[in-house]
């Protein structure tokens, strides 16, 4: 109350000071002819003193003269409010003008908000210029702060980084109402030493938004720079000393950002001599690839590589490291297990891998024998030791902790459902049982159930009477996996090796969730979540293994590839010619689709004319449909296979996502290399190609390789439940019965 009445007072000092004082300008005289004042309203303003009102808003008025006309408009924006100060009117002839209002001040920790208190003053002047009584409105401005995050280095309220006496730190930062930006238009930053005489850094440190009361709203002193400049170069600090980064963001009308906060928009560092951060290493083989943020040399496991390799497979690592402050690297060593204080020399420098290797700057990759568990045991753990060292003999040491795995193969088939489609939910009223599915066909449990049902049991909070229909996998021995459900959102290597076939799907619209795997709501898949550079891909280590693999759903190459997408580039393509399909990577060592995958829409689907080149164990084709054709109420009725759905548009659908081969893309092997001939012969058989949508006709989006690089992969660039049911039950029995053999009891479908 005291703040409000404390405006109202304001307000009125403030029209004294604008009508006693004439405010610089000519005055009305009672000696000129007589003449009516002219009298002005607000038609839009702001309408309450307390009520908050957006940054941005628009004033409206208008005047009337009964003895002669308007000349123009006069107004002020908070107007000065010591006695006897001039007020600077701003003349017009508009009758609405748009205004941004300062909004600078954050009241509390954590606010997302800013606010200004302001008064606009106007009034109408006449032919004559007689001015009118001047109208006076007051009211609270407000606008969302601006947020800034540091990139780089990342900011952990856990850490202590050490840095080099000079190094680069980079930013960014969002408006989220801004009108002519979405971004802060400047930055202020301040970089606080420890025991520095101008802010207690113990405070800082146990306190961060005492900078805040200290320093705000126009944060005197702090460097700053431009809505364009989201970097600092940080030169000349003091080695054996502690340090902290400040930044902040303000918007257009002035709101700065008021969290401060050691995990996002405050980084703690160390400052170490040159010489004691060495080179950079990145190390990687066939699954993986990991570079580090800086020289590391660490014994701590947390900082260890944790690799699933393959057993019984000899094994390369490869690496390389960077310098910088002009420093170059002169060597590299490595080991696997043992004491790295022991600097016994090697007795063969081939063979006796568990002491260093010599130094040299070309040994960059190890060979290491194939790793063969006891009899009884299907894993073993080891630590591969790799040591970088710089022109300044400081050194650099990565630690990968790599455990290879044996499959056991003592089970057959398993199916792994790695969608994140809409899970049932119960009504929100009475009765209280499982709502209607919504949306497009199918939600998971209506998945599953197509896939999976036995058949003929009642359908769960379905009316009396239906029953579901028998799974389209009814038959088949399988175990089946909900990556959703899995720690981590992550399928282990060892979880793969029980099985000797796996089918797996993960759909279009899955594939777009970027949420960690463990998230609440819409996680990405596990394929994306095994694909990160750094991450041994367990399902690639498993079909080199000699798992066979039927990959499908529309999503599966854009999960697997999304990590690897150029910046810039299309989000929906992914090129050989970009770098992004590449050797290492699952879709191109397993599919082997090596050129440019599309994923975009696209209408039924056509099996290629001609049957693929006869080759030794070629399964027969013809079970496969010479085209694969979407539901019709004809061929798929609703009423049984989705009793509960209302809306044929989300049943019936007419164009699908797909995944599609777009540039020619022809594999070939010897086809038998050990006669002295060469004779190289296609590997990679297209069965299906498009049929519309904007990947075109005749775009390669099913294909069969069999090749001797690794088992055989089937991938299928589309999500095997949109065509037509015995559709899908004949691609399901040519995978499963004619590529791998597998049996299946007569059971109906």
């Amino acid at each position: 109350m005291k703040r409000l009445l404390a405006r109202f007072a304001l307000l009125a000092v403030v029209l004294f000071a604008v009508l006693a004082a004439g405010c610089g300008k000519k005055m009305y005289s009672g000696l000129l002819p007589a003449n009516q004042p002219p009298v002005i309203e607000l038609t839009q303003a702001p309408a309450s003193a307390t009520l908050p009102y957006f940054y941005a808003y628009e004033m409206r008025w208008a005047g009337f003269d009964m003895d002669g006309t308007i000349a123009y408009y006069e107004y002020v924006l908070d107007p000065p409010t010591a006695s006897n100060s001039d007020t600077t009117w701003v003349r017009t002839t508009k009758n609405r003008e748009t205004f941004q209002f300062r909004s600078d001040v954050v009241d509390t920790v954590g606010a997302v908000t800013a606010h200004g208190y302001h008064t606009f003053v106007v009034r109408a002047v006449d032919d004559q210029g007689a001015p009118s009584a001047v109208l006076t409105r007051s009211f609270n401005s407000f606008t969302l702060a601006p947020i800034v995050t540091i990139l780089t280095p990342v900011p952990n309220h856990l850490n202590t980084p050490q840095f080099g006496p000079a190094f680069r730190i980079t930013w960014k930062g969002t408006d989220p109402d801004g009108r002519t930006t979405t971004k802060p238009v400047k930055y202020k930053y301040k970089v606080f030493a420890e025991g520095n005489l101008e802010f207690d850094f113990l405070t800082l440190l146990l306190n961060p938004d005492s900078l805040r009361s200290f320093y705000a709203p126009n944060f005197p002193g702090w460097d700053s720079t431009s809505a364009e400049t989201t970097w600092a170069d940080l030169k000349q600090l003091q080695p054996n000393k502690r340090y902290a980064f400040v930044l902040i963001g303000i918007d257009e009308v002035g709101a700065y950002s008021p969290v401060l906060s050691f995990d996002s928009s405050m980084l703690y560092f160390g400052v170490t001599v040159v010489g004691t951060l060495g080179p950079t290493m990145s190390i990687w083989n066939d699954t993986f690839y990991y570079k580090y943020s800086g020289g590391l040399f660490s014994l701590d496991e947390n900082t260890f590589l944790k690799v699933d390799v393959a057993a019984d497979t000899p094994l390369r690592f490869n690496w390389d490291a960077t310098t910088s402050y002009g420093a170059f690297v002169t060597g590299y060593r490595w080991r696997v297990d043992g004491d790295i204080g022991d600097e016994t020399p090697r007795t063969n420098e081939t063979s006796d891998i568990g002491h260093w290797s010599q130094w040299s700057p070309s040994a960059k990759s190890c060979d290491i024998p194939a790793i063969v568990p006891p009899a009884g045991r299907f894993t073993e753990t080891h630590f591969l030791y790799v040591q970088s060292r710089d022109n300044e003999d400081m050194l650099s040491m990565s630690v990968v902790k790599f455990t290879a795995i044996r499959p056991t193969f003592r089970k057959s088939l398993l199916v792994v459902d790695d969608t994140r489609l809409t899970p049932d939910k119960l009504r929100t009223t009475a009765p209280f049982i499982t709502d209607i599915p919504r949306g497009q066909w199918p939600t998971a449990s209506e998945l599953d159930t197509f896939f999976f049902a036995r058949g003929g049991r009642p359908w769960k909070d379905y009316p009396t009477g239906t029953v579901s229909p028998i799974g389209v996998f009814a038959g088949y021995a399988y175990d089946t996996i909900a990556t959703r459900f899995q720690r981590g959102g992550v399928v282990t290597l060892s979880q793969l090796g029980d099985y000797r076939h796996i089918v797996w799907y993960t759909d279009s619209k899955s594939a777009t969730y970027l949420n960690p795997p463990d998230f609440a709501q819409n996680p990405m898949p596990a394929l994306h979540a095994m694909s990160y550079p750094g991450i041994a891909n367990p399902l690639a280590v498993w079909v080199r293994q000699g798992g066979k693999l039927w990959l499908s759903g529309g999503g599966a190459a854009s999960s697997l590839q999304r990590e690897w997408e150029k910046i810039g580039s299309n989000g929906a393509v992914y090129s050989a010619a970009d770098g992004e399909l590449a050797p290492g990577r699952l879709m191109f060592d397993g599919p082997h689709w090596r050129s440019e995958i599309t994923s975009g829409s696209s209408s039924q689907a056509r099996r290629v004319e001609g049957s693929p080149r006869a080759w030794p164990g070629a399964p027969s084709i013809a079970r496969l449909p010479d085209q694969l054709y979407e539901k019709s109420p004809a061929t798929d009725p609703m009423a049984t296979l989705a009793p509960t759905r209302t809306s044929l548009a989300d049943y019936y659908q007419s164009t699908y996502l797909a995944e599609a081969i777009t540039k020619p893309n022809t594999v070939t092997e010897d086809d038998d290399p050990d006669v002295n001939d060469v004779h190289e012969v296609p590997v990679l058989d297209t069965l299906y190609v498009t049929l519309g949508g904007n990947l075109g006709v005749g775009k390669p989006v099913m294909t069969y390789y069999h090749g001797r690089e690794n088992t055989p992969v089937v991938f299928s660039g589309f999500p095997i439940w949109y065509w037509r049911r015995e559709q899908v039950i004949s691609l399901v029995d040519w995978v499963l019965q004619d590529v791998w053999g597998l049996p299946r009891t007569e059971v109906p479908r």
